[in-house]
């Protein structure tokens, strides 16, 4: 049997013949669009003239229906609405798209699987952060997954014991999922504070400190403004002024490079 999207295709281009030209931009999303929508719900030869979605529909394994996704994944793309919407609907397949993120060996692939939990509302918090923190989880999934748990409620009871371990890249990392899905805790607060303790990871620090919104960080963010050169103060001051504070810090900045490489961008207009 041909795969979902070979099928797609040459319905697709049928489509096309019989428009008689290519649309483009936006128009060729919209006629994209149109199509994949018609395609799901017209008969179709190769599925015995059942439509796509009653075909699909009628896939009760899960184990089946994973590997049509990752075929249909690998060959390129975007994956076919009407089997992602399928596995997202399937209780049943929650752990084999578990599995295909957690051991799969196609990046797409895993990050397709992602995306469906996410959109079934069953996402694993911790599987997904041990992938995370796996050193050598590949930069893309990593970023895919740590979207997903800051769009997570509840995130925080499964990733609290983390916080006091946490170092570095991790730990700012980790602060960035607690933040952005709006997770409140001392030990939140603790660990943006520690953050501004690394110049490697005080400035993303302060864009977190100033998102999170308390204001007891206004003592730490005014002893980092005595010390930094001028370029970090400006962001200590914006995250300060965030805060609903005032940085009434007085300092000589006439030996800083950064100055005064603005003061004489200005003097010179």
């Amino acid at each position: 049997m041909k795969s979902p999207k070979t099928v797609f295709r040459e319905y697709f281009r049928e489509r096309l013949r019989k428009t008689g030209a290519m649309p483009k931009g936006e128009d060729f999303e919209d006629f994209l669009a149109e199509c994949s929508a018609d395609w799901e719900n017209e008969p179709c030869a190769e599925y015995g003239g059942k439509t796509p979605r009653e075909y699909f529909g009628g896939i009760t394994d899960p184990d089946e229906l994973a590997r049509i996704f990752e075929q249909d994944v690998k060959e390129g793309g975007e994956p076919l609405a009407v089997i992602a919407d399928r596995l997202a609907g399937m209780p049943e397949a929650k752990s084999v798209l578990c599995r295909m993120v957690s051991d799969g060996d196609n990046e797409n692939v895993r990050e397709a699987a992602a995306d469906i939990l996410h959109a079934a509302n069953e996402v694993p918090v911790s599987e997904f952060a041990e992938i995370i923190f796996d050193p050598d989880t590949p930069a893309g999934l990593r970023e895919r997954l740590t979207d997903i748990l800051s769009q997570t409620d509840n995130v925080c009871s499964a990733l609290a014991w983390r916080i006091d371990d946490a170092e570095g890249t991790d730990a700012l990392i980790l602060a960035e999922i607690l933040v952005e899905s709006g997770a409140v805790s001392d030990g939140v607060f603790s660990l943006l504070m520690r953050l501004t303790d690394n110049a490697d990871t005080l400035p993303r620090a302060l864009q977190l400190i100033a998102s999170y919104g308390d204001d007891r960080a206004l003592p730490r963010l005014k002893e980092v403004a005595e010390t930094c050169d001028y370029a970090m103060f400006t962001d200590v001051r914006s995250a300060v002024e965030a805060l609903g504070g005032e940085l009434d810090c007085d300092r000589d900045w006439s030996s800083d490079a950064t100055f005064a490489a603005i003061k004489g961008n200005k003097e010179g207009k």
